[in-house]
């Protein structure tokens, strides 16, 4: 099967010659393949424009495979809707009539002619019928063919496939019988009765327009009354749409499986272009037998829902596009056993689905290393494991570099492991065989010691100084990779670049280890995936939900300062109170405190939870006394009065100042400045409509506002007047101040910001581990405003040194600085992250 003609990538056949289909944004087509015919129709057909025509976009009438591609509609075909809910009566047959032709007066306007009006090319879509089929049909009885094919459709809508006897309106056989129109078409009411009968005549000539019968309709008042929906709501999801709905009912676990999945099924062709390509399920699993059972899950949900073929034949041959490459063939390596295996099953399916198209753009540089690796780790297999089919020099190199840093989301199988391990042990065994060799030279002639020596060490050196160059450029880039979530570990792995090789590589991994400002990290040890964590305002207490148990960390010191089980229920949220001494956890339907220095566990349940799922959150008031919480997605949100054990803000967005003194009510132009304290008082803040409340803080004195808006973020009083001349930009989200008002910090999902107020500095802008996109980034600005803290994903707190400056490119000064502050790896360190050479002491 063709993968691609040309822009546009194929899926699944819709009928005949049509084909669903996807150009390179993955945006949805119907493209459907030509016989040879003269331009003049379609050409004519690109200039139709009408609501409702499917229109025609695109069209290539050279080559062997001329094709035309119109925009898709979704829904059910009246052929369908009519054979599922019986025909149509009413005033839903003139909509229908009113519909179809206002369509043809259209086309025919244009000077085209659709030339193949049936009930399957109605697609009754969410917003009325619709025709597709433009331009692909060749009729040579023009428009007035045309005019009777919509008086067969109105027949076939009103009676269904089996018309009265006497009333057939398939070709050939117009009802055009004087004297018995009326019993003929008994189910039409008069006006569209006569209609359809000057439709059905044979003399083509005494035929009405398609114009003339719009303007007969239009005089009839159901044939504008609201419009023709589809009999039940449209399921017709595109490719990508039903990959993605797919994954997300998939567990976590098996999600994190499903690129390993596609991506091995994704070759690329010699220009550069992607591929289908087939893979055995004997290389997605060998060697990872805990995850077995997973994958065959995925395989089976994938292959179940068409998007997977595991059969033997029919995607396999090569074909070509229009231009005549071999581009789009499906690639299957021959060079194993059970060549047949997996595929996947709609090329489409590479464009028309996002979150394949990001994986393939995040490995797309070393899809080709991968592949060749593949190819060659099962000739190395099959041929018996011979010396001489292992990779060596700038492949060998090249394999290493990618398998260490240039992989994110694909695991080395047990086969590919082997390969690159074997490459690496010859390269060692031939190094430590020269250096036999030149002791054995003592007992030679002078002349020829001195001339083998200097060969042999050349040569040795040769080998040994390619491959600390390659581990050099290894370690530089896992340094770069880590760089984001442990600094620490980057800078030692810059560290040990630098001192296997000083390759450019290593001298820049080196720089940028000293331009960056975040100076430590303290990760949870038990975090994962799904923790719940929580950092305290000031950045010095941790809380980490995990299986159940609740722990404190001092990230600081790394200590972990206390510990108890969590409530039955599931929590869904959790949050500090503003002295970094009690902690709340928010559950399902009820709510917990926990005092985290009291020895106790966790107090009785309380006030409300979180039912709904998706991104929630929980915050404290800045006085302590107000506890918040809301599920984004569901708009879910409450808050909860501690003091008095009542709910407050009841129905309301509203954000709290300091000491609880004063707070904001977002509604529109009703919008409140609300005073919490003694009566009370309210005044009008109109200027808040449309501000995003959860995007808005007070500052520490409680009369300014900062605001993230999408321009940028701006600080107001309290009567709405802006006090930044710029506002500061970008404006990712939520935001901090510090504690003495002269810093914000900002965050999204996977990045800090912190600007100083009185000049708009920006004093840092550091990408920070993803927190996922149901957990935003936490920051808190440390007392003094020198150090920032950040909360990012699996419990990784981050400190950020905001008086930190970039020191001038000095790769020596970089290195013994790393080995002052942090020392080298340590040996589990270098066997984890450097496994391919020996350790070696760096400082």
């Amino acid at each position: 099967m063709t993968d691609r003609l040309g822009g546009y990538w194929l899926g699944s056949r819709l009928g005949g010659a049509v084909h669903d289909a996807y150009d390179e944004s993955g945006t949805r087509y119907a493209l459907t393949r030509l016989p040879a015919q003269p331009p003049g129709p379609v050409k004519a057909a690109l200039q139709v424009r009408s609501l409702c025509v499917a229109r025609v976009v695109d069209a290539c009438l050279d080559g062997d495979a001329p094709y035309l591609v119109s925009e898709y509609v979704p829904g059910p075909t009246l052929a369908e809707v009519v054979g599922r809910r019986g025909p149509y009566g009413g005033d839903d047959l003139y909509r229908l009539a009113a519909a179809t032709a206002t369509a043809l007066a259209a086309i025919h306007e244009a000077g085209a002619v659709h030339g193949g009006l049936t009930p399957d090319r109605v697609v009754l879509g969410a917003e009325g019928p619709r025709l597709v089929g433009l331009g692909a049909a060749a009729d040579g009885s023009g428009p007035p063919g045309d005019v009777r094919d919509w008086g067969r459709l109105l027949v076939f809508a009103a009676y269904g496939p089996a018309p009265p006897d006497g009333l057939d309106p398939s070709p050939g056989q117009p009802p055009d019988r004087p004297g018995r129109p009326e019993r003929l078409l008994d189910r039409f009411a008069r006006p569209l009765r006569e209609l359809v009968l000057a439709a059905l005549r044979r003399d083509p000539d005494r035929r009405p327009s398609a114009h003339q019968l719009l303007l007969s309709l239009l005089d009839v008042p159901q044939s504008q009354q609201g419009r023709l929906l589809p009999p039940e709501p449209v399921d017709d999801p595109p490719l990508g749409a039903r990959a993605e709905r797919l994954y997300l009912q998939l567990s976590r676990a098996d999600q994190d499986l499903v690129p390993e999945v596609f991506l091995r099924l994704v070759g690329m062709a010699a220009d550069g272009t992607d591929t289908r390509r087939r893979a055995t399920r004997t290389e997605l699993v060998t060697g990872r037998p805990p995850e077995q059972a997973a994958m065959d899950r995925v395989l089976r949900a994938y292959t179940e829902a068409g998007l997977i073929d595991q059969s033997d034949t029919g995607a396999d041959s090569v074909v070509t596009d229009q231009s005549g490459t071999d581009a789009d063939r499906v690639v299957t390596d021959q060079s194993g056993t059970d060549a047949g295996g997996l595929v996947i099953a709609q090329a489409a399916l590479l464009r028309a689905w996002p979150r394949l198209h990001e994986w393939l753009d995040a490995e797309r540089d070393g899809l080709a290393v991968h592949r060749d690796l593949t190819s060659a780790a099962r000739r190395w297999e099959s041929g018996g494991r011979r010396e001489t089919d292992l990779f060596q020099e700038e492949d060998l190199d090249r394999a290493l570099a990618w398998a260490a840093s240039g992989r994110r989301r694909v695991t080395l199988s047990a086969a590919e492991q082997a390969f690159l391990d074997g490459g690496r042990a010859l390269v060692r065994g031939r190094a430590r065989g020269r250096r036999r060799a030149m002791a054995a030279l003592a007992s030679v002639t002078l002349v020829a010691v001195l001339a083998a020596v200097v060969v042999a060490v050349w040569r040795e050196g040769s080998a040994d100084g390619r491959l600390d160059q390659a581990m050099a450029r290894v370690a530089a880039s896992r340094a770069r990779a880590m760089r984001a979530a442990d600094p620490v570990t980057a800078r030692r792995l810059s560290l040990a670049a630098w001192r296997l090789a000083p390759v450019a590589e290593a001298r820049a991994a080196l720089a940028d280890s000293a331009a960056d400002p975040a100076v430590d990290v303290f990760a949870d040890p038990y975090g994962g995936p799904h923790s719940l964590d929580a950092l305290s305002d000031d950045g010095t207490r941790l809380a980490a939900l995990t299986d159940g148990t609740i722990r404190v960390y001092d990230p600081l010191s790394r200590r972990q300062l206390a510990m108890t089980a969590g409530p039955a229920q599931s929590v869904r949220a959790l949050a500090w109170s503003p002295d970094g001494r009690t902690l709340a956890l928010v559950g399902v339907d009820r709510s917990y405190l926990w005092d985290t220095t009291s020895g106790a566990g966790v107090g009785r349940p309380f006030g409300r939870g979180l039912g709904a799922p998706g991104q929630q959150a929980a915050w404290f008031s800045p006085g302590g006394g107000l506890l918040f919480a809301a599920a984004r997605q569901s708009g879910e949100r409450w808050a909860w009065n501690l003091r008095t054990g009542r709910a407050a803000f009841v129905g309301q967005y509203a954000v709290v100042g300091p000491r609880d003194k004063v707070g904001l009510v977002f509604a529109g132009t009703r919008s409140e400045v609300v005073r919490l304290s003694g009566r009370g008082a309210r005044t009008p803040a109109p200027w808040l409509d449309r501000m995003p409340w959860e995007y808005t803080v007070f500052s520490p004195e409680g009369e300014r506002v900062a605001i993230a808006e999408e321009t940028g973020v701006q600080i107001y009083t309290l009567d709405g007047v802006p006090m930044l001349p710029v506002r500061l930009r970008p404006s990712p989200g939520s935001l901090t101040f510090s504690a003495d008002g002269q810093l914000l910090a900002s965050t999204d999902s996977d990045r800090v910001r912190v600007w100083r107020v009185s000049d708009g500095t920006r004093l840092t802008d550091r990408q920070v581990p993803a927190a996922g996109a149901d957990r935003p980034v936490q920051a808190a600005l440390a007392p003094g405003g020198r150090w920032l803290r950040v909360l990012a994903g699996h419990g990784t707190v981050l400190t950020i040194d905001l008086a930190h400056a970039t020191p001038p490119p000095d790769p020596a000064g970089s290195a013994a600085s790393i080995c002052g502050r942090y020392g080298g790896l340590s040996q589990t360190d270098w066997d984890r992250y450097l496994a391919e050479v020996p350790f070696r002491p760096v400082c």
